[in-house]
């Protein structure tokens, strides 16, 4: 876990910042999450996990993924979750900017995602509270440094189109896999891609933070 955490550092350098979380508030956490706020790995549009992790479908795309990093965020998770949440389970993070919350079950060291709806629906909660998607060392090694982009038709948000490169020089979209000779290469054609569906109207929806700051200038 300690080597997958000093690489995801080294990636993100210049892009992301150390854990905002208080003192008090980390020092409560166990000890394999008082490791991972020692890094330097927060912040918005960095990472994301394989959805071939929560639903085994390697065909599926990557989800953005964020580790919780202020106390705005822990006051919503205990004041509009937690009387259905056991104790000994504490939020870690979130997938889509707090869309879908990621647990950590303290007492057995595995991780639940619940989608913020199914709070309504206690018996699919349950479920997920009760069936771990994997242990904390397994997800923490799965996380990587996003790259997949939405862009959303911002008049009729059922279109869309989405991108991500896989395997350092693959690019993906709903239609098709294409290898290309290296990672700058691949990261070129996304780039190309993503100026289309920008000239035809579409607006980003998420994207990795370099992108994002790119495409902002």
């Amino acid at each position: 876990m300690i080597d997958k955490l000093t690489e995801l550092e080294g990636k993100l350098l210049g892009l992301s910042e150390p854990s905002l979380l208080p003192e008090e508030i980390i020092i409560s956490f166990p000890e394999n999450l008082k490791q991972i706020h020692s890094y330097k790995i927060f912040g918005e549009n960095l990472l994301a996990i394989p959805s071939s992790l929560i639903n085994n479908d390697d065909d599926d795309f990557e989800k953005p993924f964020s580790f919780i990093n202020s106390l705005e965020s822990t006051h919503v998770f205990e004041t509009e979750f937690r009387p259905e949440i056991p104790e000994n389970s504490i939020q870690i993070g979130s997938l889509y900017n707090s869309t879908e919350i990621v647990l950590l079950n303290c007492l057995k060291e595995s991780i639940h995602i619940f989608n913020v709806a199914d709070i309504v629906d206690r018996d699919w909660l349950k479920y997920k509270l009760t069936n771990k998607i994997c242990d904390l060392t397994t997800f923490i090694n799965n996380i990587q440094a996003q790259t997949v982009c939405c862009l959303l038709n911002p008049t009729n948000f059922s279109q869309f189109e989405i991108f991500e490169i896989r395997n350092t020089n693959e690019l993906k979209n709903d239609n098709s896999l294409i290898k290309y000779p290296d990672n700058a290469t691949a990261k070129k054609e996304l780039k190309k891609l993503l100026e289309i569906s920008l000239d035809k109207g579409y607006k980003i929806h998420y994207a990795p933070k370099a992108l994002l700051i790119e495409f902002n200038k």
